[in-house]
C-alpha cells in the first residue's frame, strides 16, 4: 500500500500534468475546428470553379476530392477529442459507481463519503435516486450541495429527443418544449409493444410528461442552485425516506455536485460519481452512461448483492458490462474496472451471502474482465476504508498514467488517419492546380487582332480620362467644395462660444474672469478645428471618384473588358488587379498598386495649414487682452470677436484647398497613365496579361481551358491553409505524450 502521503502528492501530480494534457487537447480541437472552416472554404471554391469552367478533365478532378467526407470526419474528431477534453480538464480522479438498483451503491457511496440519506438517498422499495451525483472531498469549505438545471433547450435535446426517436422514429429536429407540453403523446406501435423495454421507456416518458407542470419551472432557473446538504435528497431522489414518490425535482436535475469532507485522510483531490439505476429498464437513457463513462470517471466499481438465498449473473448485469465495454473500446476494462461484492454479514444463513458472492466470482465469466474483485460489507464504512477505498487509491495513483496513455493511443491512431485522409485529397487538389496551369495554344492570329482592337480602346480611354483631369486642374474640386462649405457653415452655427452663465461658473472655478477666457480660448479653437475633420471624408471621396472613372475605363465592354477579373466594382477592383499582376508583370503591379493605395490625408496634406491660422485663438498670442474690470460679457464679446477673426483668416485659405485637390489627383492620375501606357515594356505586360486571362476576357473566341487567375490563386491559398493546419495538428499532437 503506498504511503498516504506519497498517494495524495501523487494524485496532484497527476491531475497537474492532465491539465497540460488538457490544454494540448484545446489546441488541437481549436485546430479542427480551423481545418474545417479552411476545408469548407475550399467546398465554396470548387463551387464557383465548377460553374466558370467547361474543361470536363478539371471538373471530373474537382468533383473525386472527398471534401464532404473530409467534413463529417473532422466533425467526429473534434467531438472525440472535445470529449478527451472533458475527461482531462477535471481537477479531480473520479471514481464511478454502477450496479443495478438495490444492490447497495448508495450505502457504499455512504460508507466513503460519511453524508446521510438526505444527500445519498436509498429505498427498500426499489429505485430510488433520480439524478446523477458527483461527491468531490473538499475538506475546506461547508458540507453543501450544487444542484445544476437542465435548461430548457438541452432537456428538449438530451431528455426527450431520445425518448421520441427510440419511440415513434420521429425526427426530433423540430421538437420544443412548448409542442411537447400541448400535444399528448403518440401511441406506442403494436410491433413496439412486445417489447419490455419500449414499454418501460414509454411509461418513463408519461412521467415526464405527467409531471411537468411540477417542475418545468426548475428549467429556467439559473446554475448551479445551492443547497444545504440535508436539501439535496428532495433533488435527486424518487421518494422520501418512507418510500413515498413524492418528489418530481430529480426529472429537471442534469447533475447534482455534493462538496464535503471525506472521514478518510490524505486521499487526495478524489470525487465519486454515482450512475442511478444504470442497467435497469425504465431508467436514464444511454446517452447519459456514454456521456458519465466517457467524460467524468476514471475508475469504475461494479457493485452486485448476491440474495443469501442464492443468486446467479442476471442477464442486465452482462448487459450493462457489455454497454461499458462498448463505451470506450479503446480502453479494456481490465485497466479500469472494480467488481465490488457486497458481503451483507448475518447470523442467519438465509442473510448472509458470503458463500454466494464467492460462488458467483467462481462462476463469472472468463468475458467479464476486471482489474480485481473485492468482497466487503458495504455498509461497514472501516471495512469500505480498508479494504475497498485503499486497494482503489493506490491503484489509482500506481497506474492512471497508464490508462490515460491507452486512452491517448487511441485518440493518436484516430489522427493520423484523419490527417492521412486529409494528405490523400490534398495532392489531389495540388494535382488540380499543376492541370489547371495547362492550355492548348491559342489561336494567335484572332488574339493579336482582338487585342490590337481593345489595347487601343483601352489607352483612347485612359487619355480621355487624362484630358479630363488637366482640363479640371485649376478648377475647384466640387465634391470636395461640398466639405469645405459645410464645414465653414458648422462653424459659424456652433461656435462653441459659451454663455454668460457658463463663463460666470468656469471664472468661479478658476479664480478670475482671465483664467476663464484663458480657458475657452482654447476650447474654442479646439473645437472650430473638430469641425473641419470632415474635410478628411471629402479627401477620400474626391480621391475615389478618379479611381472609378479609372476603374470604369478598364471594366467596360467597349474599353478594357476586364469586368470578368474581378467580381469587385469599386476601388478593390484596383487591388484584386494588382495582386493578381503580382510580380510577374513588375511595371503594371507597381502602378495599380500605387493607384490602389493612394490616399489625401487631412492630417498630413491640410491640418497643419489650417492651425496656421488659429494662433488668435491661443491665449498667448496677445489678441484677447481683458480690461481692468473685466466680466463675463466682456470674456465673451472677445471670445466671439477672435472665433470671427479665426474664420475670416481661414477664408482665402480654403478657397484654394479644393483647386490643390484637383491638382494632387491630376498628378497621381497622370502618373498612372503613363506608367501604364508609356513606360518601356507596358505593352508587351498588357500583351501578355490579356493572353493569360484570354478566355474570361473574350469567351465568345476562346474556350475556356484553365482556371482563372483569381480562382486558381484562392484555390492555391486554401490549400496551403489547409496543409498549414494539418501539420499544426501534427506537431501538437506529438507533444501529447511528451
Amino acid at each position: 500500500m503506498l504511503n498516504s502521503f506519497t498517494r495524495e502528492q501523487q494524485t496532484s501530480t497527476i491531475i497537474a500534468k492532465r491539465q497540460t494534457l488538457a490544454y494540448k487537447l484545446n489546441t488541437i480541437r481549436q485546430q479542427l475546428l480551423s481545418l474545417k472552416s479552411a476545408i469548407e472554404l475550399m467546398d465554396q471554391q470548387r463551387e464557383e470553379i465548377l460553374n466558370s469552367i467547361d474543361n470536363e478533365t478539371i471538373r471530373i478532378r474537382l468533383t473525386s476530392i472527398e471534401l464532404g467526407s473530409l467534413k463529417k470526419t473532422i466533425s467526429a474528431q473534434v467531438e472525440t477529442v472535445s470529449r478527451y477534453y472533458s475527461r482531462f480538464v477535471r481537477k479531480t480522479l473520479n471514481i464511478g459507481v454502477i450496479g443495478l438498483a438495490r444492490q447497495g451503491k448508495s450505502q457504499l457511496l455512504r460508507s466513503l463519503t460519511g453524508l446521510s440519506d438526505d444527500a445519498i438517498p436509498a429505498s427498500p422499495y426499489g429505485h430510488c435516486t433520480g439524478a446523477r451525483s458527483t461527491i468531490i472531498h473538499n475538506p475546506s469549505v461547508e458540507a453543501h450541495g450544487e444542484i445544476f438545471f437542465y435548461t430548457q433547450q438541452e432537456f428538449v435535446r438530451d431528455v426527450l429527443a431520445p425518448y421520441y426517436k427510440d419511440l415513434f422514429g420521429l425526427p426530433t429536429d423540430n421538437l420544443t418544449m412548448e409542442w411537447f407540453e400541448a400535444n399528448p403523446l403518440p401511441a406506442l406501435s403494436a410491433e413496439k409493444q412486445q417489447s419490455l423495454n419500449l414499454k418501460v421507456k414509454y411509461e418513463r416518458l408519461e412521467l415526464y410528461k405527467n409531471r411537468l407542470p411540477d417542475y418545468k419551472n426548475l428549467l429556467s432557473q439559473p446554475s448551479p442552485h445551492y443547497v444545504p446538504i440535508g436539501k439535496i435528497r428532495e433533488y435527486v431522489a424518487q421518494d422520501n425516506s418512507f418510500g413515498q414518490q413524492v418528489f418530481c425535482n430529480y426529472l429537471a436535475v442534469r447533475e447534482a455536485r455534493i462538496i464535503c469532507s471525506f472521514p478518510h485522510k490524505h486521499i487526495g483531490q478524489i470525487a465519486l460519481v454515482d450512475m442511478p439505476g444504470l442497467g435497469d429498464t425504465g431508467q436514464v437513457g444511454e446517452g447519459w452512461l456514454t456521456s458519465t463513462i466517457s467524460n467524468d470517471v476514471d475508475i469504475i466499481l461494479f457493485v452486485k448483492k448476491p440474495s443469501g438465498l442464492g443468486d446467479v449473473w442476471k442477464p442486465q448485469e452482462i448487459e450493462l458490462y457489455d454497454k461499458v465495454r462498448s463505451t470506450l473500446p479503446e480502453l479494456p476494462l481490465e485497466l479500469w474496472t472494480f467488481l465490488v461484492m457486497n458481503h451483507v454479514r448475518s447470523s442467519s444463513p438465509n442473510e448472509d451471502n458470503l458463500r454466494n458472492c464467492e460462488r458467483l466470482l467462481a462462476e463469472k465469466s472468463d468475458q467479464m474482465k476486471f482489474v480485481g474483485s473485492i468482497i466487503a460489507d458495504c455498509s461497514d464504512a472501516d471495512q469500505v476504508n480498508d479494504v475497498i477505498l485503499q486497494k482503489i487509491l493506490d491503484h489509482l495513483t500506481r497506474n492512471i498514467e497508464k490508462i490515460d496513455h491507452a486512452y491517448l493511443s487511441s485518440l493518436q491512431d484516430r489522427l493520423s488517419i484523419l490527417q492521412e485522409q486529409v494528405d490523400t485529397e490534398l495532392a489531389k487538389a495540388k494535382d488540380l492546380l499543376l492541370l489547371a496551369t495547362e492550355s492548348t495554344p491559342p489561336n494567335f492570329t484572332v488574339f493579336n487582332r482582338l487585342f490590337r482592337d481593345v489595347s487601343r480602346r483601352l489607352y483612347t480611354g485612359f487619355e480621355e480620362q487624362i484630358k479630363k483631369l488637366r482640363d479640371q486642374r485649376e478648377k475647384s474640386n466640387e465634391t470636395f467644395y461640398e466639405y469645405v462649405i459645410n464645414a465653414q457653415e458648422r462653424s459659424y452655427l456652433d461656435s462653441g462660444v459659451p454663455s454668460i452663465e457658463q463663463i460666470e461658473d468656469t471664472r468661479n472655478l478658476l479664480g478670475g474672469y482671465k483664467s476663464a477666457s484663458e480657458y475657452y480660448l482654447n476650447h474654442i479653437r479646439t473645437y472650430l478645428a473638430l469641425h473641419f475633420e470632415s474635410l478628411e471624408d471629402g479627401l477620400n471621396k474626391s480621391v475615389e471618384d478618379i479611381k472609378l472613372q479609372l476603374i470604369d475605363v478598364l471594366r467596360s465592354e467597349t474599353q478594357g473588358r476586364l469586368r470578368h477579373i474581378s467580381s469587385n466594382t469599386d476601388t478593390e477592383f484596383l487591388k484584386d488587379l494588382a495582386i493578381l499582376l503580382n510580380n510577374q508583370y513588375p511595371i503594371l503591379h507597381s502602378a495599380f498598386r500605387i493607384l490602389a493605395n493612394f490616399q489625401l490625408s487631412y492630417q498630413g496634406f491640410l491640418y497643419y495649414r489650417l492651425r496656421n491660422h488659429l494662433d488668435c485663438l491661443t491665449p498667448d498670442s496677445g489678441n484677447a487682452e481683458l480690461g481692468p474690470k473685466p466680466s463675463a460679457v466682456e470674456v465673451q464679446d472677445i471670445l466671439v470677436a477672435m472665433q470671427k477673426m479665426a474664420l475670416e483668416s481661414l477664408k482665402g485659405e480654403l478657397e484654394h484647398w479644393p483647386v490643390e485637390i484637383n491638382q494632387a489627383i491630376f498628378a497621381i492620375g497622370e502618373q498612372f497613365v503613363d506608367k501604364v501606357l508609356r513606360s518601356e515594356n507596358a505593352l508587351e505586360e498588357w500583351q501578355s496579361f490579356y493572353m493569360e486571362n484570354r478566355a474570361q476576357i473574350w469567351p465568345e473566341h476562346f474556350q475556356q481551358l484553365t482556371i482563372s487567375n483569381r480562382l486558381h490563386r484562392q484555390w492555391l491559398e486554401v490549400t496551403e491553409r489547409v496543409i498549414s493546419i494539418n501539420r499544426a495538428i501534427l506537431l501538437v499532437e506529438s507533444e501529447i505524450d511528451n
